[in-house]
Formats: structure tokens, C-alpha cells, sequence
């Protein structure tokens, strides 16, 4: 079986790749936290009033 080797330049796009795909999820993470943190306020908010 023969194994192919990457090429520097085809590292070097995979690793941008994995930076702009972690860097998605990351945003992607803060998101949703940042909307279920204004979700909870607005129901605590419409329990005291």
C-alpha cells in the first residue's frame, strides 16, 4: 500500500482550512451562548413583571 505525502503548500491549506473551520464553530458557539443568555433574561424578566 502506498501511503501520499502532502505536499508543504497542501499542509499549509489544510491548516487554514482547520483555523477557518474552528474559528466557525467557535463563533458559531458564542452565538447560540449569547442567545440563550438574552432568551433567559427576557423569561426571568416576564416572570417578575
Amino acid at each position: 500500500m502506498e501511503y501520499v505525502m502532502p505536499t508543504d503548500a497542501q499542509k499549509a491549506a489544510q491548516r487554514k482550512r482547520s483555523i477557518a473551520i474552528g474559528l466557525g464553530l467557535a463563533g458559531f458557539c458564542a452565538l447560540a451562548f449569547v442567545v440563550t443568555l438574552i432568551r433567559i433574561h427576557e423569561n426571568i424578566n416576564a416572570a417578575i413583571s
